[in-house]
Protein backbone atom coordinates (compact mmCIF):
# COMPACT_ATOMS: atom_id res chain seq x y z
CA UNK A 1 0.00 0.00 0.00
CA UNK A 2 1.20 3.45 -0.86
CA UNK A 3 1.75 6.35 1.73
CA UNK A 4 -0.25 9.56 0.94
CA UNK A 5 0.41 11.39 3.84
CA UNK A 6 1.07 14.35 2.33
CA UNK A 7 -2.90 14.49 1.03
CA UNK A 8 -4.07 13.59 4.44
CA UNK A 9 -1.67 16.85 5.83
CA UNK A 10 -2.69 19.22 3.37
CA UNK A 11 -6.03 18.20 1.85
CA UNK A 12 -9.54 18.11 3.54
CA UNK A 13 -9.10 18.54 7.22
CA UNK A 14 -9.57 15.30 9.15
CA UNK A 15 -12.50 15.19 11.41
CA UNK A 16 -11.79 12.15 13.76
CA UNK A 17 -9.16 11.47 16.63
CA UNK A 18 -7.00 8.86 18.12
CA UNK A 19 -9.47 7.26 20.62
CA UNK A 20 -12.31 7.30 18.08
CA UNK A 21 -10.05 4.81 15.75
CA UNK A 22 -8.21 2.57 19.02
CA UNK A 23 -9.81 -0.32 19.82
CA UNK A 24 -12.79 -0.55 21.80
CA UNK A 25 -11.55 -0.85 25.33
CA UNK A 26 -12.61 -3.08 28.06
CA UNK A 27 -15.12 -1.75 30.49
CA UNK A 28 -14.19 -4.04 33.13
CA UNK A 29 -12.48 -2.46 36.29
CA UNK A 30 -9.16 -3.51 38.16
CA UNK A 31 -7.27 -4.81 35.22
CA UNK A 32 -3.73 -4.41 34.44
CA UNK A 33 -1.94 -4.78 31.36
CA UNK A 34 1.59 -5.98 31.66
CA UNK A 35 3.73 -5.50 28.54
CA UNK A 36 7.30 -6.77 27.93
CA UNK A 37 9.69 -4.65 25.59
CA UNK A 38 12.86 -6.05 24.18
CA UNK A 39 14.35 -2.27 23.42
CA UNK A 40 15.94 -0.82 26.01
CA UNK A 41 14.10 2.63 27.07
CA UNK A 42 16.61 5.18 28.40
CA UNK A 43 14.45 8.04 29.87
CA UNK A 44 10.55 9.08 30.18
CA UNK A 45 11.61 12.77 29.16
CA UNK A 46 9.75 12.88 25.78
CA UNK A 47 11.71 14.98 23.64
CA UNK A 48 15.90 13.63 24.93
CA UNK A 49 16.03 10.33 22.76
CA UNK A 50 14.71 9.78 19.70
CA UNK A 51 14.09 6.14 19.79
CA UNK A 52 11.12 3.63 19.78
CA UNK A 53 11.32 2.32 23.18
CA UNK A 54 11.55 5.69 24.34
CA UNK A 55 8.83 7.00 21.97
CA UNK A 56 6.43 4.15 23.97
CA UNK A 57 6.74 4.97 26.89
CA UNK A 58 6.38 8.79 26.11
CA UNK A 59 3.43 7.97 24.01
CA UNK A 60 1.47 6.48 27.04
CA UNK A 61 1.77 10.06 29.19
CA UNK A 62 2.60 12.51 26.29
CA UNK A 63 0.40 13.54 23.26
CA UNK A 64 0.93 14.70 19.68
CA UNK A 65 -0.89 17.90 17.70
CA UNK A 66 -1.00 14.64 15.06
CA UNK A 67 -1.13 11.53 15.70
CA UNK A 68 -1.32 7.80 14.01
CA UNK A 69 -3.82 5.21 12.99
CA UNK A 70 -1.63 1.87 13.45
CA UNK A 71 -2.03 1.85 9.54
CA UNK A 72 0.39 4.69 9.55
CA UNK A 73 -2.72 7.54 8.44
CA UNK A 74 -2.45 10.58 10.07
CA UNK A 75 -5.82 11.29 12.56
CA UNK A 76 -5.97 13.97 14.65
CA UNK A 77 -4.68 14.33 18.38
CA UNK A 78 -3.88 17.22 20.00
CA UNK A 79 -5.02 19.16 16.96
CA UNK A 80 -8.36 18.86 15.87
CA UNK A 81 -7.89 20.29 12.30
CA UNK A 82 -4.63 21.46 10.13
CA UNK A 83 -4.41 23.23 6.72
CA UNK A 84 -2.04 25.37 4.85
CA UNK A 85 -3.21 29.00 4.58
CA UNK A 86 -0.03 29.35 2.28
CA UNK A 87 3.30 27.41 1.17
CA UNK A 88 4.64 28.55 4.40
CA UNK A 89 2.10 28.92 6.50
CA UNK A 90 -0.18 26.01 8.58
CA UNK A 91 -3.09 26.60 10.79
CA UNK A 92 -3.49 24.43 13.57
CA UNK A 93 -7.31 24.19 15.35
CA UNK A 94 -6.26 22.75 19.41
CA UNK A 95 -8.81 20.45 20.77
CA UNK A 96 -10.79 22.06 23.15
CA UNK A 97 -11.49 20.92 26.93
CA UNK A 98 -7.80 19.05 27.34
CA UNK A 99 -6.51 18.73 30.66
CA UNK A 100 -3.07 18.10 32.23
CA UNK A 101 -2.71 14.93 34.35
CA UNK A 102 -2.38 17.74 37.54
CA UNK A 103 -5.82 19.17 36.14
CA UNK A 104 -4.43 22.37 34.61
CA UNK A 105 -5.34 23.47 31.07
CA UNK A 106 -3.94 22.37 27.64
CA UNK A 107 -3.21 25.48 25.69
CA UNK A 108 -1.62 26.86 22.32
CA UNK A 109 0.96 28.57 24.69
CA UNK A 110 2.01 25.00 25.91
CA UNK A 111 2.87 24.11 22.11
CA UNK A 112 5.14 27.19 22.04
CA UNK A 113 6.79 25.61 25.33
CA UNK A 114 7.02 22.72 23.82
CA UNK A 115 8.33 23.64 20.52
CA UNK A 116 10.88 25.64 22.42
CA UNK A 117 12.51 23.01 24.51
CA UNK A 118 12.32 19.84 22.33
CA UNK A 119 14.18 21.69 19.97
CA UNK A 120 18.05 21.31 22.21
CA UNK A 121 17.37 19.41 25.70
CA UNK A 122 20.87 19.45 27.42
CA UNK A 123 22.87 16.31 27.20
CA UNK A 124 20.59 14.75 24.55
CA UNK A 125 22.48 12.18 22.08
CA UNK A 126 19.52 12.83 19.84
CA UNK A 127 17.45 15.27 20.14
CA UNK A 128 14.14 16.41 18.63
CA UNK A 129 15.26 19.47 16.37
CA UNK A 130 15.07 17.53 12.86
CA UNK A 131 11.21 16.97 13.98
CA UNK A 132 10.92 20.82 14.38
CA UNK A 133 13.69 22.11 11.73
CA UNK A 134 10.93 23.79 9.59
CA UNK A 135 8.99 25.12 12.00
CA UNK A 136 10.60 29.01 12.12
CA UNK A 137 8.06 30.56 14.31
CA UNK A 138 4.81 29.81 16.15
CA UNK A 139 2.15 32.64 16.08
CA UNK A 140 -0.68 32.08 18.62
CA UNK A 141 -3.77 33.31 17.64
CA UNK A 142 -5.55 32.59 20.44
CA UNK A 143 -5.42 29.73 23.04
CA UNK A 144 -7.01 27.14 20.72
CA UNK A 145 -5.40 28.09 17.42
CA UNK A 146 -1.96 28.58 16.69
CA UNK A 147 0.24 29.07 12.94
CA UNK A 148 3.26 27.31 12.08
CA UNK A 149 5.57 29.75 10.10
CA UNK A 150 7.77 27.99 8.11
CA UNK A 151 11.27 29.54 6.03
CA UNK A 152 9.92 27.34 2.68
CA UNK A 153 7.04 24.56 2.20
CA UNK A 154 7.42 22.09 4.22
CA UNK A 155 4.64 19.51 2.79
CA UNK A 156 6.28 17.13 5.81
CA UNK A 157 5.24 19.03 8.39
CA UNK A 158 2.18 17.16 9.81
CA UNK A 159 4.46 13.74 9.94
CA UNK A 160 7.26 15.21 11.49
CA UNK A 161 4.73 16.49 14.54
CA UNK A 162 3.57 13.10 15.10
CA UNK A 163 7.19 12.55 16.70
CA UNK A 164 6.62 15.65 19.23
CA UNK A 165 5.12 15.01 22.93
CA UNK A 166 3.47 17.98 23.95
CA UNK A 167 4.00 19.09 27.69
CA UNK A 168 3.44 21.85 29.75
CA UNK A 169 4.73 24.97 29.94
CA UNK A 170 4.03 25.61 34.04
CA UNK A 171 5.66 22.04 34.90
CA UNK A 172 8.19 21.67 32.99
CA UNK A 173 9.74 24.97 32.22
CA UNK A 174 12.88 24.87 33.57
CA UNK A 175 12.85 21.31 34.40
CA UNK A 176 15.36 18.83 33.59
CA UNK A 177 15.28 15.09 32.18
CA UNK A 178 15.94 14.06 35.77
CA UNK A 179 13.05 15.54 36.59
CA UNK A 180 10.70 14.04 34.20
CA UNK A 181 12.35 10.14 34.90
CA UNK A 182 11.37 11.26 38.89
CA UNK A 183 7.97 11.84 37.81
CA UNK A 184 8.26 15.78 38.83
CA UNK A 185 7.62 17.18 35.84
CA UNK A 186 6.23 14.18 34.27
CA UNK A 187 2.91 15.87 33.56
CA UNK A 188 1.27 15.15 29.63
CA UNK A 189 -2.18 15.04 28.66
CA UNK A 190 -2.25 11.15 27.47
CA UNK A 191 -4.47 8.71 28.69
CA UNK A 192 -2.20 7.32 31.17
CA UNK A 193 -0.08 8.92 34.17
CA UNK A 194 2.97 8.32 35.38
CA UNK A 195 3.28 6.26 38.69
CA UNK A 196 6.84 5.42 39.01
CA UNK A 197 10.13 4.77 36.80
CA UNK A 198 12.97 2.17 37.44
CA UNK A 199 15.68 2.88 35.18
CA UNK A 200 16.89 -0.51 33.12
CA UNK A 201 13.60 -2.20 34.65
CA UNK A 202 10.07 -0.76 34.13
CA UNK A 203 7.93 2.37 33.99
CA UNK A 204 4.63 1.67 35.67
CA UNK A 205 1.64 3.87 34.79
CA UNK A 206 -2.07 4.68 35.69
CA UNK A 207 -4.94 5.33 34.09
CA UNK A 208 -6.25 8.96 33.50
CA UNK A 209 -9.76 9.73 34.09
CA UNK A 210 -9.24 13.45 32.62
CA UNK A 211 -8.43 12.08 29.26
CA UNK A 212 -10.55 13.75 26.78
CA UNK A 213 -10.72 10.35 24.90
CA UNK A 214 -13.05 7.41 25.17
CA UNK A 215 -12.22 5.69 29.01
CA UNK A 216 -9.56 2.94 28.71
CA UNK A 217 -10.34 -0.33 30.05
CA UNK A 218 -6.65 -0.89 31.84
CA UNK A 219 -6.71 0.68 35.51
CA UNK A 220 -3.30 0.17 35.28
CA UNK A 221 -0.04 -0.46 32.71
CA UNK A 222 3.85 -1.81 33.32
CA UNK A 223 6.14 -1.58 30.80
CA UNK A 224 8.86 -4.01 31.53
CA UNK A 225 12.02 -4.06 29.96
CA UNK A 226 13.23 -7.82 28.85
CA UNK A 227 16.23 -7.65 26.51
CA UNK A 228 16.48 -11.29 26.58
CA UNK A 229 14.50 -12.67 23.63
CA UNK A 230 13.96 -16.40 25.75
CA UNK A 231 12.79 -14.13 28.92
CA UNK A 232 10.22 -12.46 26.87
CA UNK A 233 8.99 -15.76 25.59
CA UNK A 234 8.85 -17.41 28.63
CA UNK A 235 7.48 -14.70 30.58
CA UNK A 236 4.77 -14.07 28.53
CA UNK A 237 3.59 -18.11 27.95
CA UNK A 238 4.12 -18.37 32.14
CA UNK A 239 1.56 -15.34 32.24
CA UNK A 240 4.11 -12.87 33.83
CA UNK A 241 2.96 -10.75 31.14
CA UNK A 242 0.23 -10.37 28.75
CA UNK A 243 2.03 -9.09 25.70
CA UNK A 244 5.78 -8.41 24.24
CA UNK A 245 6.62 -6.87 21.67
CA UNK A 246 9.94 -8.62 19.02
CA UNK A 247 9.42 -11.90 19.82
CA UNK A 248 12.36 -14.48 18.87
CA UNK A 249 11.91 -14.83 15.37
CA UNK A 250 12.93 -18.73 16.48
CA UNK A 251 10.30 -19.03 18.95
CA UNK A 252 7.91 -17.70 16.47
CA UNK A 253 6.68 -21.45 15.49
CA UNK A 254 6.24 -22.67 19.29
CA UNK A 255 4.34 -19.52 19.82
CA UNK A 256 2.03 -19.71 16.87
CA UNK A 257 0.93 -23.20 17.95
CA UNK A 258 0.52 -22.44 20.80
CA UNK A 259 -3.37 -22.13 21.81
CA UNK A 260 -2.99 -19.74 24.63
CA UNK A 261 -1.08 -17.29 22.13
CA UNK A 262 -1.69 -14.95 19.40
CA UNK A 263 0.95 -13.58 17.34
CA UNK A 264 -0.06 -10.17 14.95
CA UNK A 265 2.71 -8.94 12.56
CA UNK A 266 2.42 -5.92 10.38
CA UNK A 267 5.25 -4.78 7.17
CA UNK A 268 7.31 -2.12 8.76
CA UNK A 269 9.61 0.94 7.77
CA UNK A 270 12.75 0.21 10.06
CA UNK A 271 16.04 -0.21 8.28
CA UNK A 272 18.91 -2.27 10.40
CA UNK A 273 21.97 -1.07 8.26
CA UNK A 274 26.16 -0.51 9.17
CA UNK A 275 27.65 2.73 9.21
CA UNK A 276 31.73 2.91 8.18
CA UNK A 277 33.36 5.93 9.95
CA UNK A 278 33.55 8.82 7.21
CA UNK A 279 34.78 11.84 10.23
CA UNK A 280 38.24 10.64 9.74
CA UNK A 281 40.82 11.19 6.86
CA UNK A 282 43.92 9.33 8.87
CA UNK A 283 43.46 6.54 11.50
CA UNK A 284 40.21 5.22 12.63
CA UNK A 285 40.20 3.55 16.32
CA UNK A 286 38.78 0.19 15.62
CA UNK A 287 40.68 -0.59 12.49
CA UNK A 288 44.54 -2.61 12.11
CA UNK A 289 46.43 -3.91 9.06
CA UNK A 290 46.61 -7.62 9.75
CA UNK A 291 49.94 -7.25 12.48
CA UNK A 292 47.53 -5.14 14.72
CA UNK A 293 49.33 -1.52 13.77
CA UNK A 294 46.87 0.95 13.25
CA UNK A 295 46.62 2.21 8.91
CA UNK A 296 47.68 5.59 8.42
CA UNK A 297 44.35 6.37 6.12
CA UNK A 298 40.91 5.64 7.14
CA UNK A 299 39.85 3.01 4.36
CA UNK A 300 35.70 3.68 4.65
CA UNK A 301 37.24 7.10 3.26
CA UNK A 302 37.36 5.18 -0.24
CA UNK A 303 34.18 4.34 -2.16
CA UNK A 304 36.13 1.55 -3.55
CA UNK A 305 36.29 -0.26 0.08
CA UNK A 306 32.55 0.91 0.77
CA UNK A 307 31.35 -0.51 -2.26
CA UNK A 308 33.31 -4.15 -1.35
CA UNK A 309 31.87 -4.58 1.95
CA UNK A 310 28.35 -3.82 0.70
CA UNK A 311 28.52 -6.91 -1.89
CA UNK A 312 30.59 -9.29 0.16
CA UNK A 313 27.13 -9.60 1.98
CA UNK A 314 24.60 -12.02 1.53
CA UNK A 315 21.40 -10.09 2.08
CA UNK A 316 18.92 -13.01 1.99
CA UNK A 317 21.09 -15.02 3.91
CA UNK A 318 20.87 -12.31 6.59
CA UNK A 319 16.93 -12.44 5.82
CA UNK A 320 16.54 -16.12 5.75
CA UNK A 321 18.95 -17.59 8.06
CA UNK A 322 19.60 -15.29 10.88
CA UNK A 323 15.93 -13.77 11.18
CA UNK A 324 14.03 -16.52 9.68
CA UNK A 325 12.03 -14.77 7.04
CA UNK A 326 10.87 -12.03 9.27
CA UNK A 327 12.98 -9.30 7.02
CA UNK A 328 13.72 -8.43 3.37
CA UNK A 329 16.79 -8.06 1.58
CA UNK A 330 17.53 -4.65 0.81
CA UNK A 331 19.37 -1.46 -0.87
CA UNK A 332 17.46 1.19 0.12
CA UNK A 333 15.47 2.52 3.34
CA UNK A 334 11.72 2.33 2.04
CA UNK A 335 9.97 -0.59 1.37
CA UNK A 336 8.37 -1.82 -1.96
CA UNK A 337 5.23 0.49 -2.83
CA UNK A 338 5.45 3.22 -0.21
CA UNK A 339 6.36 6.64 -0.78
CA UNK A 340 9.19 7.53 -2.65
CA UNK A 341 10.42 4.14 -2.59
CA UNK A 342 13.18 3.85 -5.59
CA UNK A 343 12.45 0.55 -8.25
CA UNK A 344 15.81 0.81 -9.21
CA UNK A 345 17.57 0.34 -5.79
CA UNK A 346 17.95 -3.64 -5.14
CA UNK A 347 19.55 -5.21 -3.12
CA UNK A 348 23.11 -5.81 -4.31
CA UNK A 349 23.37 -9.20 -5.03
CA UNK A 350 26.63 -11.11 -3.41
CA UNK A 351 30.15 -10.97 -5.09
CA UNK A 352 32.80 -12.15 -2.98
CA UNK A 353 35.64 -11.50 -5.70
CA UNK A 354 34.07 -8.40 -6.80
CA UNK A 355 35.07 -7.58 -3.15
CA UNK A 356 38.05 -8.52 -2.86
CA UNK A 357 39.11 -6.82 -6.40
CA UNK A 358 37.83 -3.68 -5.23
CA UNK A 359 39.98 -3.74 -2.09
CA UNK A 360 43.02 -4.41 -4.24
CA UNK A 361 42.35 -1.80 -6.22
CA UNK A 362 41.99 0.64 -3.20
CA UNK A 363 45.31 -0.56 -2.38
CA UNK A 364 44.52 -3.07 0.28
CA UNK A 365 45.04 -6.54 -1.52
CA UNK A 366 45.55 -8.13 2.12
CA UNK A 367 42.30 -6.72 3.49
CA UNK A 368 42.59 -5.32 7.16
CA UNK A 369 40.99 -6.01 10.81
CA UNK A 370 38.06 -4.19 12.02
CA UNK A 371 35.64 -4.22 15.18
CA UNK A 372 32.34 -4.09 13.93
CA UNK A 373 30.07 -2.35 17.08
CA UNK A 374 26.10 -3.17 17.76
CA UNK A 375 23.62 -3.16 20.33
CA UNK A 376 22.77 -6.30 21.73
CA UNK A 377 19.49 -5.27 23.25
CA UNK A 378 17.74 -3.09 20.99
CA UNK A 379 16.96 -4.71 17.25
CA UNK A 380 16.22 -8.06 16.38
CA UNK A 381 18.94 -10.31 16.39
CA UNK A 382 21.10 -7.43 16.61
CA UNK A 383 24.22 -8.68 17.50
CA UNK A 384 23.53 -12.00 15.65
CA UNK A 385 23.16 -10.03 12.76
CA UNK A 386 25.87 -8.39 13.39
CA UNK A 387 28.11 -11.63 13.88
CA UNK A 388 26.99 -12.68 10.31
CA UNK A 389 28.35 -10.10 8.88
CA UNK A 390 31.57 -10.24 9.94
CA UNK A 391 31.47 -13.77 9.24
CA UNK A 392 30.97 -12.63 5.65
CA UNK A 393 33.48 -10.07 5.79
CA UNK A 394 36.18 -11.89 7.19
CA UNK A 395 36.02 -13.76 4.48
CA UNK A 396 36.98 -11.31 1.71
CA UNK A 397 40.10 -10.28 4.06
CA UNK A 398 38.47 -8.01 6.02
CA UNK A 399 38.98 -9.92 9.54
CA UNK A 400 36.07 -8.23 11.80
CA UNK A 401 35.44 -9.35 15.58
CA UNK A 402 32.12 -8.07 16.96
CA UNK A 403 31.72 -6.07 20.13
CA UNK A 404 28.01 -5.78 21.42
CA UNK A 405 26.97 -3.88 24.58
CA UNK A 406 23.53 -2.75 26.02
CA UNK A 407 21.57 0.16 23.96
CA UNK A 408 22.29 2.72 26.69
CA UNK A 409 26.00 2.52 26.24
CA UNK A 410 26.21 1.93 22.29
CA UNK A 411 23.94 5.04 21.64
CA UNK A 412 25.68 7.41 23.65
CA UNK A 413 29.34 6.13 22.46
CA UNK A 414 28.45 6.14 18.85
CA UNK A 415 26.63 9.57 19.12
CA UNK A 416 30.03 10.45 19.90
CA UNK A 417 31.74 8.58 16.76
CA UNK A 418 33.88 6.31 18.79
CA UNK A 419 32.99 3.20 16.42
CA UNK A 420 34.70 2.69 13.09
CA UNK A 421 31.62 0.49 11.92
CA UNK A 422 28.31 0.60 13.57
CA UNK A 423 25.18 -1.19 13.45
CA UNK A 424 21.97 1.07 13.87
CA UNK A 425 18.45 1.34 12.58
CA UNK A 426 16.67 3.44 11.52
CA UNK A 427 12.42 3.93 11.11
CA UNK A 428 11.29 6.60 8.80
CA UNK A 429 9.62 8.45 10.75
CA UNK A 430 7.50 10.55 7.97
CA UNK A 431 6.80 7.58 6.64
CA UNK A 432 8.75 8.55 3.46
CA UNK A 433 12.72 8.93 2.67
CA UNK A 434 13.15 12.86 3.27
CA UNK A 435 13.44 12.62 7.15
CA UNK A 436 16.41 9.72 6.57
CA UNK A 437 18.31 11.71 3.80
CA UNK A 438 17.80 14.95 6.29
CA UNK A 439 18.77 13.33 9.04
CA UNK A 440 21.29 10.60 8.33
CA UNK A 441 23.07 11.74 5.39
CA UNK A 442 22.64 15.79 5.68
CA UNK A 443 25.65 17.03 6.72
CA UNK A 444 25.90 17.58 10.05
CA UNK A 445 24.68 21.28 11.39
CA UNK A 446 23.19 21.01 14.70
CA UNK A 447 22.17 24.76 14.39
CA UNK A 448 19.95 24.15 11.26
CA UNK A 449 18.94 20.58 12.83
CA UNK A 450 19.77 18.56 9.97
CA UNK A 451 22.27 15.23 9.82
CA UNK A 452 21.50 14.61 14.08
CA UNK A 453 21.73 10.97 12.86
CA UNK A 454 24.30 11.13 10.48
CA UNK A 455 27.00 8.91 13.20
CA UNK A 456 29.32 8.29 10.03
CA UNK A 457 29.58 12.19 9.32
CA UNK A 458 29.11 11.67 5.51
CA UNK A 459 29.19 15.16 3.64
CA UNK A 460 28.03 15.85 0.30
CA UNK A 461 27.08 19.29 -0.70
CA UNK A 462 25.06 18.20 -3.80
CA UNK A 463 23.48 15.63 -2.28
CA UNK A 464 22.53 18.47 0.71
CA UNK A 465 20.91 20.75 -2.03
CA UNK A 466 19.28 17.92 -3.97
CA UNK A 467 17.70 16.68 -0.57
CA UNK A 468 16.64 20.42 0.45
CA UNK A 469 14.90 20.67 -2.71
CA UNK A 470 13.29 17.32 -2.23
CA UNK A 471 11.74 18.08 0.94
CA UNK A 472 10.84 21.37 0.17
CA UNK A 473 8.20 20.47 -3.16
CA UNK A 474 4.80 20.80 -2.48
CA UNK A 475 3.38 18.75 -5.50
CA UNK A 476 3.42 15.53 -4.24
CA UNK A 477 4.26 13.54 -7.86
CA UNK A 478 7.43 16.04 -8.36
CA UNK A 479 8.23 15.62 -4.60
CA UNK A 480 8.40 11.38 -5.09
CA UNK A 481 10.61 11.76 -7.85
CA UNK A 482 13.13 14.25 -6.64
CA UNK A 483 13.05 12.09 -3.41
CA UNK A 484 13.45 8.53 -5.74
CA UNK A 485 16.51 10.57 -7.61
CA UNK A 486 18.39 12.02 -3.82
CA UNK A 487 17.80 8.34 -2.94
CA UNK A 488 19.73 7.12 -5.80
CA UNK A 489 22.36 9.21 -5.28
CA UNK A 490 23.15 8.53 -1.77
CA UNK A 491 23.21 5.12 -2.61
CA UNK A 492 25.47 4.98 -5.47
CA UNK A 493 28.10 7.11 -2.90
CA UNK A 494 27.40 3.94 0.24
CA UNK A 495 27.69 6.17 2.84
CA UNK A 496 25.77 3.55 4.66
CA UNK A 497 25.25 -0.14 3.79
CA UNK A 498 21.98 -1.06 4.12
CA UNK A 499 21.07 -4.75 5.29
CA UNK A 500 17.29 -5.83 6.21
CA UNK A 501 13.94 -3.91 6.45
CA UNK A 502 11.86 -5.68 9.36
CA UNK A 503 8.44 -7.28 9.77
CA UNK A 504 7.06 -6.28 12.93
CA UNK A 505 5.86 -8.43 15.69
CA UNK A 506 4.20 -8.93 18.76
CA UNK A 507 2.63 -11.85 20.53
CA UNK A 508 0.07 -11.67 22.90
CA UNK A 509 -2.26 -13.61 25.15
CA UNK A 510 -5.51 -15.24 24.37
CA UNK A 511 -8.14 -13.16 25.17
CA UNK A 512 -6.80 -9.89 24.37
CA UNK A 513 -7.13 -8.12 20.99
CA UNK A 514 -3.99 -5.90 19.33
CA UNK A 515 -3.99 -3.75 16.88
CA UNK A 516 -0.65 -4.16 15.27
CA UNK A 517 1.41 -0.86 14.09
CA UNK A 518 3.36 0.02 11.16
CA UNK A 519 5.31 2.60 13.76
CA UNK A 520 6.53 -0.39 15.92
CA UNK A 521 4.80 1.44 19.00
CA UNK A 522 3.33 -0.97 21.66
CA UNK A 523 0.87 1.01 23.12
CA UNK A 524 -2.10 0.19 25.67
CA UNK A 525 -4.85 2.24 23.39
CA UNK A 526 -3.94 -0.90 20.86
CA UNK A 527 -4.96 -3.25 23.36
CA UNK A 528 -8.53 -4.18 24.64
CA UNK A 529 -10.23 -7.60 26.28
CA UNK A 530 -11.59 -9.38 23.40
CA UNK A 531 -15.55 -9.53 23.50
Amino acid sequence: MRRRDLLAASGALATIGWGALAPRPAQAAGKALQIGLGGAFTTVDPHFYHAVPNHTVAMHMFERLINRAPDGRLIPGLATEWKPLSDTLWEFKLRPGVKFHDGGDFTADDVVFTFERARDVPNSPGGFGGFLRAVERVEVMDPLTIRLHTPVPAPDLGPNLTYVGIVSRRVGEGATTADYNSGKAAIGTGPYKFVSYTPGNRVEMARNDLWWGPKQGWDSVSLRLLSNPAGRTAALLSGDVDLIDTPSVSDLPRLRDDSRIQVAAIPGIRLIYLVPDLSREGESPFVTDNSGKPLARNPFRDLRVRQALSVALQRDALADRVMLGTATATGQWMPPGAYSYAPKLAAPQPDPERARRLLAEAGLPDGFRLTLHTPNDRYPNDARLAQAVAQMWTRIGVQTTVEAMPWSTYAARGGRQEFSMGLWGWGSATFEGGYMLSQCFATYNKERSLGLYNYGRYSNAELDQMSARAVSTVDEAAREALLIEATEKAMADVPIIPLLMLQNLWAVRKGITFAPRSDERTLAVDASLAG
